[in-house]
């Protein structure tokens, strides 16, 4: 029963719920059909819509188009081109469309909106100067403040807005306008909840996003929590921001991007994390350098806690310039139960220094002094396990409090504040006070203004602490200990800095050492020495072990401060110690002595040392302490025990300016005395320097030249301002004892020596030190007076001897004898570039010459012959002049060739530049010369010679080059006058068998006028080259009275087995005028004449003769006569050339039997073969004439004395021929030739042909008839 009862209820239920729902069908239905009716009509309402947004908005609304449609259960609204305003700064929305919330509306009897959507928005946002913002398009409104619960609430009553397709464009003032285009947004706010997205694209293509979440409502808007997300692209930003939002800071480039979450709640930060990389940052703090960060990346995130909040950068790196700069740091905010108590603590793992400070200086807003701090310390190094407490509310120096692990910390000096490096170690303190405790390697301190350098060391350890007040800072160094190169070191100080102007900065410092190296002792001088005195005290100990030592400042840091302000201590007890006491002087070694510095000066007790190998002893040396612009001086007082050796070597190299006076001087002998010095330390002062020694048996070697003096005994004394003297000297010079006396002639400023010694030297010791390696035509012994000077004014040796055992082996009038005696002298300078030599050799000669010190084969002097006095031409080279008497060249030319050995004149002919002699009577070359003048220069590459006397004149020119021929051209040359007594017979010995023809030179000879006594013999040109066997002549061209010689020839061989050749022509004109300037009657007559000869013969060209002639004579003579043949009998007269009395004539061109009356002929000609003097006939001698003809033809042997040959006389025959003459003189010849004429007569020839055979000797030959017409067989 009860299970029906509930079956009809549910049936009921179903009943009226299927009623309930096809009745809100139906009203849905009606509903949405209504409104599908409805909406469209609201586009006639879009001027009443214009008119009532004017209203509401205040300003000019234009719509462009009203649209309605239904979709779903909600009406849509859309506006289309919807402008708010005027003109260029009007609000555009391209479309707008508005879904009404009408359950909503209904509900709360105000209109709700569900959607609102804008398209195509475009907003623009301009700041003003004030950096004010507003945006165009839309009324300004009063600045009132904004009410978020109101915001909230009307946020609400819209829905969610939505924005897409848009642009914002930003305005900044007075920069770039920034454009944010394709934004899109999304709005949603409800009664509690809201939520934004926002997204746009940067200028550069790049999108930003922003999400918002929160929880708020618009009663309990301030208990509300906000989640914010924000991403931005790594753009640079600094072309976008404007200059209002960095404020003092500029920025050149912000190239950065990264990601922000933010979680808000109960009004304050709860958690926030950022991830920022930057490729590029550059910037700067106004009127500082901009500084860049490269490659930057940041990772932080920031937790509140209960009490306080943490913020932890788990990774903080970036390239700052080369380097890589990495931290992690972590920042604790506790409050305290207190106000005093709340603390901030600040942790970082490691902080590299070195590069923060060009960050500081560029970004860092610090005043101008706090600046100059940074910038004058210019920290280095690292900190490490940084902490630092602040409590910001407290009182007192606990404010701040400190501690970190220093890591090669390193800072400047800056003011009065000592300067540090590598500093290793812990600090820890307050704002007041602090400590620090060192213990580091390499170690550095510099406690400036006191010293000028800082000071490095092994290895550190201190304590030290300082404390800052209002009057100034003090630090402190209670135990001060360090290891350094000098050695041990122990010592405290005391800094005080006072702040008060005027007041002044104090230190007190000790420093103790042991086990110390001399050599380092230096950098414990204090800034406040003379620079003089500072720069020796640094330089005078080089080494050496330092037993003990003590350094004490007390006083005033301040500069400028008055002497007695500070005291000042510095002790050393050195042992085997060098000590360089000035400059250039050799040092003092093994010196064991005390060092003391005080205000009153520098004392040096030294109980022994060495210098180079002279032992001292008992030196003190005192530097005195001077005021105001004196400059220190060094006095110096010891004795020493030593060599001659290490005397002169402190007289070369000390700077006191003996050095150049005693450079190559070496010595060997004891050498002890006494010495003081009195040194000043200013540069350019002259020192005082005095040296008392004694020697004996000692050694010297002066040089240059090279002196060499042995035995060397006396008492010296060395005076820097007069020099050198001593006396009781005796010494060895050259091997023989001298004896000598110095003197000092200086003055200060002008040191001056001069030595006086008498002994004798032989020749060749004497040339051996002035380095003359020439031969010289003398030897024995000279005495000398020698003087010599050294000094500033004049470096000088003269030597004056009588010459009396010495033997001069020349010519008169040069050559003496051992015995005699000639004043002579000889100086030269012995400083500068220059050497200067002048000799005198009584009245006959004088020689003066200047050359360089190192080069004396190189200089220019000049050799005086006779009266007058020599001085060295301008140029380099050797020039002789003078005037002699007489002078005989063959024993000058063989003293010459003795002395010259095996460079005959070469060292001589390259230094010698001119000759000018005038000499009386020259004999040379076989020849007397008389007013001979010799002029010989230098021109060119050659020598230029001229000769001009009564017998000779002429020039010549001798070149240097090695086979360049020489050049003799004479104007006149008179040999003298023939003696026929002397004539040379042609069978005689060769008068140059000796000579070789090898060493012939080259030569070019032309002689203008050849005269033998006073008879002309013409001109002569010739030119001779050397060969590998002999000499060669070419271009022969010799005119002797008429008789031209042309051609070439040679001579070869070796002394005693020569040849000689000649190839060439002998011609001329009428030989007549030859044969009658020749000495011979002129019984030829041509009108030319030729001889062509090519042979040889054995010996000089000066050995020719028919005897020793081998080769060819071909002669011919054209149009001429044999004078005085008179009738046509010719035959018998020419035949009548080798008739026995007349032959040995013939054959030498003496003809003068032949031309009794006269024989013409037209021409002659002939050619011989000769061979050792055997001619043969290869072409016969003929002459062919008007009247006759002749034919010669055989042997002709001049050796033996023979003549073997055919004779063929050629005769007219006529009826006219005076036969009658020729049977008188020769019966047998005439009656052959009549008999012909009568046999032939004209029918055959006109001519009749007679032979004759010749034999026997040449000078006397039979000659015997044959037969006419034929020749013998």
């Amino acid at each position: 029963m009860a299970m029906g009862r509930l079956t009809r209820v549910l049936v009921a239920l179903t009943r009226w719920g299927l009623g309930v729902c096809a009745l809100l069908a139906v009203l849905v239905a009606l509903y949405v059909s209504l409104g599908r009716e409805l909406v469209p009509l609201v586009a006639e309402y879009r001027a009443d819509v214009e008119r009532k947004a004017e209203q509401a908005l205040g300003l000019p609304v234009h719509v462009g188009a009203l649209e309605g449609r239904w979709s779903g259960l909600a009406p849509v609204l859309r506006v289309r081109d919807l402008q708010l305003g005027e003109g260029a700064t009007a609000l555009r929305l391209d479309d707008v469309r508005v879904v009404p919330d009408l359950w909503a509306s209904l509900r709360t009897r105000e209109v709700r909106l569900a959607r609102i959507q804008l398209g195509g928005l475009q907003l623009i946002l301009r700041e003003n100067e004030q950096g004010a913002w507003h945006l165009e398009g839309l009324p300004k409104q009063d600045d009132a403040p904004l009410d978020p619960a109101e915001l909230l609430q009307r946020l609400g009553q819209l829905g969610r807005i939505d924005v897409f397709d848009s642009q914002v464009t930003l305005h900044p003032w007075q920069r770039d306008p920034l454009t944010l285009t394709y934004v899109r947004a999304g709005l949603q706010a409800g009664a509690s909840r809201q939520a934004v997205e926002l997204s746009a694209t940067l200028p550069d293509g790049q999108p930003l996003a922003l999400n918002l979440r929160s929880r708020a409502s618009a009663q309990a808007w301030r208990d509300g929590q906000v989640d914010a997300y924000l991403s931005l692209p790594q753009s640079d930003w600094a072309r976008w921001l404007p200059p209002r939002v960095l404020g003092q800071w500029h920025a050149d480039v912000l190239r950065a991007g990264g990601e922000f979450w933010v979680d808000w709640r109960e009004g304050q930060l709860q958690q926030a994390v950022v991830r920022l990389n930057a490729p590029e940052l550059q910037g700067n703090y106004v009127g500082r350098k901009a500084a860049t960060l490269n490659n930057l990346a940041l990772g932080a995130w920031f937790q509140r806690r209960g009490q306080g909040f943490d913020v932890v950068v788990d990774s903080l790196a970036m390239d700052i310039g080369k380097t890589r700069w990495e931290s992690h740091l972590q920042l604790q905010q506790r409050p305290g139960e207190n106000a005093a108590d709340e603390s901030w603590k600040v942790q970082a793992d490691r902080l590299n220094l070195t590069p923060l400070t060009p960050l500081i200086d560029a970004l860092a807003p610090l005043p101008d002094n706090v600046m100059a701090v940074v910038d004058g310390l210019k920290v280095t190094g690292a900190l490490r396990n940084v902490r630092l407490e602040a409590r910001p509310k407290a009182e007192g120096d606990q404010r701040l409090q400190f501690e970190a692990n220093l890591e090669k910390v390193g800072f400047d000096a800056y003011h009065s504040a000592p300067a540090a490096g590598n500093v290793s170690g812990s600090i820890s303190g307050d704002l007041g006070h602090g400590e620090l405790r060192l213990d580091t390697d390499a170690f550095m301190l510099h406690l400036y203004p006191i010293f000028a350098k800082p000071w490095h060391y092994q290895k550190a350890n201190a304590r030290l602490t300082w404390a800052l007040d209002k009057e100034g800072f003090t630090l402190i160094a209670p135990y001060l200990k360090v290891l350094g190169e000098e050695g041990r070191i122990a010592g405290d100080f005391l800094i005080r800095l006072l702040f008060e102007e005027g007041r002044e900065d104090y230190m007190d410092l000790r420093v103790g050492l042991t086990e110390g190296d001399g050599r380092y002792t230096a950098k414990y001088l204090p800034e406040v020495l003379s620079p003089a005195l500072d720069e020796w005290l640094r330089s005078a100990i080089v080494k050496g072990t330092v037993d003990e030592g003590y350094f004490q400042y007390q006083g005033s840091l301040n500069h400028g401060a008055a002497p007695e302000a500070r005291s000042i201590s510095l002790f050393f007890k050195v042992r085997d110690a060098a000590l360089d006491f000035q400059p250039g002087w050799p040092q003092v070694q093994h010196v064991d002595g005390d060092v003391l510095i005080e205000d009153s000066g520098v004392r040096i007790k030294a109980q022994r040392g060495v210098l180079l190998d002279t032992k001292v002893s008992d030196v003190s040396v005192d530097i005195p302490h001077v005021e105001g612009d004196q400059h220190s001086r060094l006095y110096l007082d010891g004795d020493f025990d030593g060599s001659l050796g290490d005397g002169l070597k402190i007289l070369k190299e000390a700077p006191i300016g003996t050095g150049e006076i005693f450079a190559g001087w070496e010595g060997e002998g004891p050498l002890k005395g006494k010495v003081k010095l009195d040194i000043p330390l200013a540069h350019g002062e002259r020192p005082k320097v005095r040296v008392d020694f004694t020697t004996r048996d000692a050694r010297l070697k002066v040089a240059p030249p090279s002196l060499e003096l042995s035995r060397l005994k006396g008492d010296f004394s060395f005076d820097f301002d007069k020099g050198l003297s001593g006396k009781d000297i005796s010494l060895q010079a050259f091997g023989k004892p001298v004896t000598a006396q110095i003197t000092a002639e200086g003055q200060p400023g002008q040191m001056q020596t001069r030595i006086d010694a008498n002994g004798q030297a032989s020749l060749k010791a004497l040339t051996d030190w002035l380095q003359f390696k020439q031969a010289l035509p003398a030897s024995g012994d000279l005495p000398y007076q020698l003087q010599l000077s050294l000094g500033s004014r004049e470096n000088r040796l003269s030597v004056n001897s009588t010459l009396k055992g010495l033997a001069i082996d020349l010519p008169a009038p040069f050559g003496k004898a051992a015995a005699d005696s000639r004043d002579s002298r000889f100086s030269m300078n012995l400083q500068g570039q220059e050497r200067r030599f002048d000799a005198a050799y009584t009245d006959l000669a004088r020689f003066a010459y200047a050359a360089p010190a190192d080069k004396l084969t190189q200089g220019r002097g000049e050799l005086l012959l006779g009266a007058g006095d020599a001085q060295p031409p301008a140029g380099q080279g050797l020039r002789v002049r003078g005037r002699l008497a007489s002078l005989d060249l063959a024993p000058w030319q063989e003293q010459a060739a003795r002395l010259a050995g095996d460079d005959p004149g070469g060292s001589a002919r390259q230094n010698l530049q001119s000759v000018d002699l005038s000499i009386g009577q020259l004999k040379a070359f076989g020849m007397d010369l008389n007013q001979a003048v010799v002029r010989m220069a230098r021109g060119g590459a050659a020598w230029d010679l001229r000769l001009d006397s009564k017998e000779v004149i002429g020039n010549a020119r001798v070149p240097d080059a090695k086979g360049a021929p020489m050049v003799v051209r004479m104007q006149t040359l008179r040999l003298p006058a023939a003696d026929p007594a002397q004539a040379q017979a042609e069978d005689g010995p060769d008068p140059l068998a000796s000579f070789d023809p090898r060493k012939v030179p080259a030569l070019d000879l032309n002689i203008d006028k050849l005269y033998r006594g006073d008879d002309l013999f013409g001109s002569a040109a010739i030119k001779l080259r050397p060969t590998a066997r002999g000499v060669t002549a070419s271009d022969i061209d010799l005119d002797f009275k008429g008789l031209r010689i042309d051609g070439g020839g040679g001579w070869e061989g070796v002394p005693g087995s020569t040849s000689s050749w000649y190839k060439g022509r002998l011609d001329g004109k009428n030989l007549a005028d030859v044969l009658k300037a020749w000495g011979f009657a002129p019984t030829v007559t041509s009108r030319d004449f030729r001889l062509d000869v090519d042979g040889r013969w054995p010996g000089s060209p000066a050995a020719v003769g028919l005897k020793r002639f081998s080769g060819s004579m071909d002669a011919a003579l054209r149009t001429g006569q044999f004078v005085e043949v008179e009738g046509s009998a010719q035959a018998l007269r020419v035949f009548g050339l080798l008739n026995f009395n007349s032959i040995g004539r013939r054959l030498r061109l003496d003809f003068s039997d032949l031309f009794d009356k006269g024989l013409a002929y037209d021409r002659v000609k002939g050619l011989l073969v000769a061979s050792d003097g055997v001619y043969v006939t290869r072409e016969p001698i003929t002459m062919t004439g008007p009247s006759s003809s002749f034919e010669l033809e055989g042997t002709l042997d001049m050796v033996r004395d023979r003549v073997d040959a055919n004779l063929q006389v050629s005769l007219p025959v006529t009826n006219n021929l005076p036969l009658a003459a020729l049977i008188v003189g020769a019966p047998a010849i005439g009656g052959a030739l009549f008999l012909v004429d009568r046999l032939i007569g004209d029918r055959v020839s006109r001519f009749a042909s007679v032979h004759y055979r010749v034999e026997g000797p040449w000078k006397e030959p039979r000659i015997t008839f044959v037969k006419p017409f034929e020749k013998s067989r």
